[in-house]
This record gives structure tokens, sequence and C-alpha cells, in this order.
């Protein structure tokens, strides 16, 4: 229902078209399409409006001063720019035949939602269409490959469905194509292959199934290609080795099946390549270490076997390098440890064997190391200690053996420190006391011997301390009560003795040490003594 404000508008139009004189059609479109959104959405065009003081009959009478309109020397509307202001309401009231000489429609950003109208098409000279971030509903009118003159194309982040029209394919002049985040399905469209202008071309998160068109590899001038999160099936076509100024490509998230391409390694400007979380299998291609601009790698969550070629340490940009959750074999290449820009290492999940290369201790920025989960064995090198930006390291689960290094105790940014599941040896470093940004520690599951340190009293950050299922002996050292972040202390299944240090009996409702203990295990142990009757306030703990 038109509002007492939106009726007056239209009265005024009225008016205007009572006079032979007038004939400016645009602003009596622009009037009605105004006049019909909703929730005071007018408010928010305020100058859209003819003052008093102008003369109806007035055939200059344009809406040129208005906001968000630009015009040509001839005073014909050029740029409509109303981009996020909340307007509320639907295209069907838009006159777009008004406007014939219209090269910008921007109207992202705002609450408007219905159906893109095939109307559309009639704006000829159309260069720019920026429909993006609304609720725009159905499907999109093929009439839009009319549109010759179109350059960019923006109808992301709406509700879409329905398929990519084949018509698209028309829009030679096309640098811009971002359909992401709607509800589109079916195919994509080999025609879309035909847009030999097309720079950036971004339909991910979407319903999309089918192939991966061939044709995509006649984009010459393409640098973005995202067509990640849909439901793509088939393998990764080689052709999309041809587009040689591609700098993002990112095709994750889909079923994609096949080999990597080795053609791939012919994108020499490719800064991203993402194709994670498919069903990729085959090796890894020699090929990728060609691609000397890489900045990120993943291509994790797959079945992809072989070894992991030393190629890659060529990858001197590189910064990010997930491979894990893979079927990955043979050794980690030293070549890794060339990677000085590396910042997240992730190789996990694999069946990889051979020993951890002490060449990973030159890479000086990283902050995550995650190697758990495979059939490594050796030493942990002492070289490790040298990754002073180490926030994470989980290296359990593997068949690690010999000494916990000493060199550790560096690691001063560490928060996480996973040794869990190996064969690890030998007595806990006094040295890991000195990771005072630690949150996490587990060792459990090893065949360490000696006592617990008592610098470990000095992780006062320290949650989780895992150190069951080992040999070690001794006593609890009192210091464990300055742990006053504890979380869960089980250190269950040892060869622990001595008395329960009084320390642990200061538990909640009294002022104590470990105020945040809700886990408690030191069962299976040699230990004697009275149990603190504050035990009983710890929410779970065996003894």
């Amino acid at each position: 229902m038109f509002s007492l404000y939106s009726y007056y508008l239209l009265l005024l139009v009225l008016a205007l078209n009572t006079s032979s004189n007038f004939g400016n059609m645009e602003t009596e479109a622009l009037l009605i399409w105004k006049a019909s959104l909703l929730n005071h959405s007018p408010s928010l065009l305020p100058t859209w409006t003819i003052s008093n003081s102008s003369s109806y009959f007035n055939t200059t009478t344009t809406p040129c001063t208005w906001f968000g309109i630009s015009c040509n020397n001839a005073r014909n509307v050029v740029k409509l720019n109303v981009s996020s202001l909340g307007l509320q309401g639907t295209l069907l009231n838009f006159k777009f035949s008004s406007f014939p000489n219209l090269t910008t429609l921007d109207l992202s950003s705002n609450a408007l939602f219905g159906t893109i109208p095939a109307s559309l098409s009639n704006l000829s000279d159309l260069t720019t269409l920026y429909l993006y971030e609304n609720q725009l509903s159905g499907s999109i009118p093929p009439e839009i490959g009319n549109l010759k003159s179109l350059k960019s194309l923006e109808l992301y982040t709406n509700t879409l469905t329905g398929s990519i029209p084949a018509s698209l394919g028309n829009l030679s002049d096309l640098t811009s194509l971002y359909l992401f985040e709607n509800q589109l399905s079916g195919s994509i469209p080999p025609k879309i292959g035909n847009l030999k202008s097309l720079v950036n071309l971004a339909i991910s998160t979407n319903n999309l199934s089918g192939n991966i068109p061939a044709s995509l590899g006649n984009l010459r001038d393409l640098t973005i290609l995202y067509l990640w999160e849909n439901q793509l099936s088939g393998s990764i076509p080689p052709e999309i080795g041809n587009l040689k100024s591609l700098v993002d490509l990112q095709l994750a998230i889909n079923t994609l099946t096949g080999s990597i391409p080795a053609s791939l390694g012919n994108l020499s400007d490719l800064t991203t390549l993402y194709l994670y979380d498919n069903q990729l299998s085959g090796s890894i291609p020699l090929e990728i270490g060609n691609l000397k601009s890489l900045v990120d790698l993943l291509l994790y969550t797959n079945t992809l076997t072989g070894s992991i070629p030393p190629s890659l340490g060529n990858l001197s940009d590189l910064t990010t390098l997930y491979l894990n959750e893979n079927q990955l074999s043979g050794s980690i290449p030293p070549e890794i440890g060339n990677l000085k820009s590396l910042v997240d290492l992730e190789l996990n999940n694999n069946i990889l064997t051979g020993s951890i290369p002490a060449s990973l201790g030159n890479l000086s920025n990283l902050t995550t190391l995650n190697l758990f989960e495979n059939q490594l064995f050796g030493f942990i090198p002492p070289e490790i200690g040298n990754l002073q930006s180490l926030e994470s390291l989980a290296l359990f689960t593997n068949n690690l053996s010999g000494t916990i290094p000493a060199s550790l105790g560096n690691l001063s940014d560490l928060t996480t420190l996973y040794l869990h599941k190996s064969q690890l040896s030998g007595s806990i470093p006094p040295e890991i006391g000195n990771l005072k940004s630690l949150e996490i520690l587990a060792l459990y599951t090893n065949t360490l011997t000696g006592s617990i340190p008592a610098s470990l009293g000095n992780l006062s950050d320290l949650t989780t301390l895992y150190f069951y299922d080992n040999q070690l002996s001794g006593s609890i050292p009192p210091e464990i009560g300055n742990l006053k972040s504890l979380v869960d202390l089980e250190i269950n299944t040892n060869n622990l003795s001595g008395t329960i240090p009084a320390s642990l009996g200061e538990l909640p409702n009294e002022i104590g040490s470990l105020s945040e203990l809700d886990h408690l295990d030191i069962s299976y142990n040699n230990l004697s003594g009275p149990v603190p009757k504050e035990v009983g306030n710890v929410p779970s703990y065996y003894i």
C-alpha cells in the first residue's frame, strides 16, 4: 500500500504527463520507482522530488542534481548509483526503457527482492550492472545476454536460482562476471569460454554441477577463476593451463576427480592454488614447482598418492603449504627447508615415512608445523628449536624415538606442543618450563622416564597437561600447584611415588592455586599419603 507521500509523488507525475511540453521520461520513471519502495525507503532519497518552485511544464526538468544521478551534456541520465542505502522493494516498477543512455546501474547492497526483470535488457548502452548483496530471487533472465556493451556484471550474494544462461556468452566486452553466493544450479555453460575479454570469473558457492568446461581455457586474459564450493565433478581440464594470466585459481570444495594436470605448471603468475576438499588422485605433478609466484598451495583432503616433489622447494614465496589428509608416502624432502617465507606447513594425516628433515629448522617464519598421524621415525631434530616464530607444534602419532630436544625450550611463542603417541624416551627436559606461552602440553603414550620437572610450574597459561601412559617416576613436584590456569591434569599410568602435594588440595571453594581445575587423573601410580578432602570439589577426578 502506498503512503501519502508516495501518493503525492504519483500526483506530481500525472501532472507532468498532462503537459505536451514534458518529455522527461527519466524523471517520471525514477519517481514511480521511488514511490513503489517499501518501509519508508522513500525517505532515503530526499532529493528525488520536484520542488514547489519548479515549473511542472519546464521541458528542462531533469533529475541531474538528484543524489546518485549523473547526466551527460544533453542532461540525459547516464549513471544511477544508489547502493548501500537500505532500499527495500522490487524492480518490477522500474521502467528500464526510460533510460536509453544509461551506462551504469548500481543498486547493490540494499534489501531489494523479487526477480530481475527481463526488461532490463532495454539498457542497450549499459556497461556496468551491480545488483549484488540484495535479496533477489528467481533466475537470471537470458535477455541479459543482449546487453552487448556490458563490461561488468555483478549479481553475487543474492538467492538467485536456476541455471547460468548460455546467452551470457554473447557479452564479448565483459571483463568481470561475479555470480557467487547464490543458489544457481545446472552446469557451467561452455559458451562462457567465448568471453575473450574476461578478467574475473567468480561463480563459487552455488549448487553448480557437471564438468568444468574445457572452453574456459580460451580466456587468456583471466586473472581470477573461482569455482569453489559447488558440486562440480569430473577432472580438471588440462586447458586451464593455457590461462597464462591467471593469478588466483580456486576449485576447492567440489567432487572433482582424476589427477592434477601437469599443465598447471605453466601458470607462472599464479599466487593462489586451492584444490582442497575434492577427490583428486594421482601424484602431485613436479611441474607445480615451476609456479615461482605461488604464495598459497592448498591440496588437502583429497586422495593424492606418491611422494612430495622436491621441486616444491623452488617456491620461494610460498607462505602456506597444506598437503594434509591425503595418502602421500615417502619422506619429507629436505628441500622444503628452502621455503624461507613459509608460515604454515601441514603434512599431517598421510603415510609419510623417514625422518623429519633438520632443514625444517631454517623456516624462521613458521608458526604452525603439523606432521602428526604419519609413519615418521627417527629423532626430533634439535634444529626445530630454531623456529622462534612457532606457535603450534604437532608431531604426535608417529614412530618418533629418542629424547625430546632441550632446544624446544627456545620456542617462546609456542602455545600447543603435541608429542604424544610416539616412542619418545628419556626425561622431560626442564627447558620446557621456559615456554611461558604454552597452553596445551601433551606427551602421553610414550616411554618417557625420569621425574616431572619442577620448572613446569612456570607455565602460568597452561590449561591442559597430559603425561599419562609413560614411565615417569619420582614425586609430583609441588610447583604444579602454581598452574593457576590448569583445567585438565592427567598423569595417570606412570611410576610416580611419594605423597600427593598439598598444593593439589587447594581446589575450588578455597582460595587456591588450581581454581580452574575440572579434571584430575593421577591413578595407576605408586602415590601414598592421604587424599585431600578438597579433591571432592573437582568435577572429574581419578586417584
